[in-house]
């Protein structure tokens, strides 16, 4: 796509694309007819679908086959977001881009049984995102800095997953490259073992954490007690979460510099100044060498049916490095800081509880059941970014530039299951910081830019009969409320219809809105950044 493309023939193109999907989608609907050529089309077609597994049939199978202890399975999707807004400067971007991403993942997924007990388990990941390539933008120059934005080209993210297991009816263990989700909440809140992949941004779903956490190498072991367990996590090597960086679509606008700066500025793309001037040393990292680095995790969990409980401690590293001042200079009048980004201690206590029931005689619905669902962590000795001591610094009063704080973050969720197979989920959230105060920036599971962020999450899903449930739409409502400073930072709204179109081929159409709020704001900063994705997902 060009840079600066005519908005009316965008959305022409964009109007045609939506006016080919209800013209399939009609088809799939209509019933046939003797006149029905459409319809009559579309069933053939529908046919020919459902048993379209070419990958299954000529490599999944023959490997199966040949070798009758392994397991062969993966999947490609394709997905695209596409601005509805025209090229334009936003705060101290150039976006002077249409597509968000162009992404394709190829995932190969193996496993080996040895023995009954005994299996090797291989995930690996190809991944491609066209954005950087197939449109001319001058904002998109994240690969500059590091091209696992563009494309997987190294042992890390291509061998996503690599671990030999061993299970028995009381006994677990699972050594090697892997991922554990201890949440399951929309949203991160005990979901803490695994750094994420966080180039999305705020378009982040929890649906995609999956594919976005960074597996880690551990020991896992789980001891069975009844219908109790007991999990033992060690972690030997450590993994940071990947942000958006300078030239990638979702990098804050609010941030400065500006990217004509940023782009002829080496040291700033690498990260190794800021836009102060300041200069910024090499990252010290964890080491897997040193037993002192290791992080170590803990899980209990207890089954008291209907009730569910589990406490959780999870002694580990932040996996965001907190800014260190170890200098200060002056040149030509200017005072420079020398920062040291280093990665501190954190202790993660949490708790989670599911509470399953069934109320009867609800006036409409008859027995309508639900799950109460809570998770909550309390993380001490978080790091602050404080700005009036990083001032008092550049003023000779030398100090970290940092306080530490506790922080506590924490959801309650009511899934509701209505007739029709219609599910509606309410999830008050809360990000709170223990004696915050306004010079503060931001910390692991505190607020953002506030003490307390509330985040209260309607979502409702519901399939469609007459599809034979192959349609689904959905609808998400995220407001983020904060105080006693901002109040109000906006709110993100996302509407998706999904369709299976076999059991090997499923699409979406995805629309996301950010909407009100200032531009200094969580999801005000992104009022020009709504627009609309398909996905399409063939798995064999």
């Amino acid at each position: 796509m060009g840079q600066h493309g005519e908005p009316g023939r965008e959305h022409a193109r964009l109007r045609r694309w939506v006016y080919l999907l209800l013209f399939l989608s009609l088809g799939g609907w209509g019933q046939p007819c003797a006149a029905g050529w459409l319809s009559d089309s579309w069933s053939r077609f529908d046919r020919y679908l459902a048993t379209f597994d070419p990958a299954g049939r000529f490599v999944r199978q023959p490997i199966e086959k040949r070798i009758p202890a392994l397991t062969f399975k993966g999947f490609y999707r394709q997905w695209s977001d596409i601005l509805l807004t025209g090229n334009q400067q936003i705060g101290f971007r150039d976006k002077d881009f249409r597509f968000l991403q162009l992404q394709h993942l190829l995932e190969i997924e193996m496993h080996y049984q040895f023995s009954p007990h005994v299996e090797l388990t291989n995930v690996n990941h190809f991944l491609y995102d066209g954005a950087y390539n197939w449109q001319h933008a001058a904002g998109l120059y994240a690969p500059r800095r590091t091209e696992t934005m563009r494309v997987y080209h190294n042992f890390d993210r291509i061998v996503r997953e690599l671990y030999l297991s061993y299970r028995t009816h009381s006994f677990d263990v699972v050594l090697g490259k892997q991922q554990i989700a201890w949440g399951k909440m929309d949203g991160r809140f005990i979901d803490v073992i695994n750094a994420m992949d966080v180039r999305e941004g705020v378009q982040l779903e929890a649906s995609d954490f999956e594919y976005r956490r960074l597996p880690a190498w551990m020991a896992n072991l789980t001891y069975f007690f009844g219908a109790n367990s007991l999990n033992f996590l060690w972690i030997p090597n450590f993994e940071q979460d990947r942000n958006p960086v300078f030239g990638s679509p979702w990098f804050s606008p609010r941030l400065p510099p500006a990217d004509t700066v940023v782009r002829a500025n080496e040291a700033i793309l690498r990260g190794r100044a800021n836009a102060a001037g300041d200069t910024i040393l090499r990252r010290k990292r964890p080491s897997a060498g040193d037993w002192g680095d290791h992080e170590y995790g803990v899980r209990l969990d207890v089954s008291m049916e209907p009730l569910t409980w589990g406490l959780i401690y999870y002694y580990a590293w932040n996996k965001n490095p907190t800014n260190f001042v170890v200098g200060r200079a002056v040149e030509d009048g200017a005072t420079r800081l020398l920062v040291r980004p280093r990665h501190t201690r954190l202790h993660h206590f949490g708790l989670t509880a599911d509470y399953a029931t069934a109320f009867s005689g609800v006036p409409l619905v008859g027995e309508l059941p639900i799950v109460l669902r809570v998770e909550g962590l309390w993380t001490k000795d978080v790091r602050f970014a404080d700005f009036a001591r990083i001032q008092a610094a550049r003023s000779g009063d030398l100090n970290g530039g940092h306080v530490t704080r506790d922080t506590l973050r924490a959801a309650i969720a009511v899934e509701f299951a209505f007739p029709g197979n219609t599910a509606v989920i309410l999830q008050p959230s809360l990000l709170y910081t223990f004696h915050w105060r306004e010079t503060l920036g931001s910390g692991f599971g505190g607020a953002v830019g506030d003490e307390w962020n509330l985040i209260p999450v309607f979502f409702i899903e519901r399939p469609f009969r007459f599809t034979r449930d192959r349609l689904r739409v959905s609808f998400t409502a995220t407001p983020f409320l904060s105080g006693p400073t901002r109040d109000w930072q906006g709110v993100k709204t996302k509407l998706i219809a999904s369709y299976n179109f076999s059991q090997f081929i499923t699409g979406r159409i995805i629309y996301t809105a950010y909407s009100s709020g200032d531009r200094t704001d969580i999801y005000g900063q992104y009022d020009k950044w709504d627009n609309v994705g398909w996905e399409v997902s063939y798995e064999f």
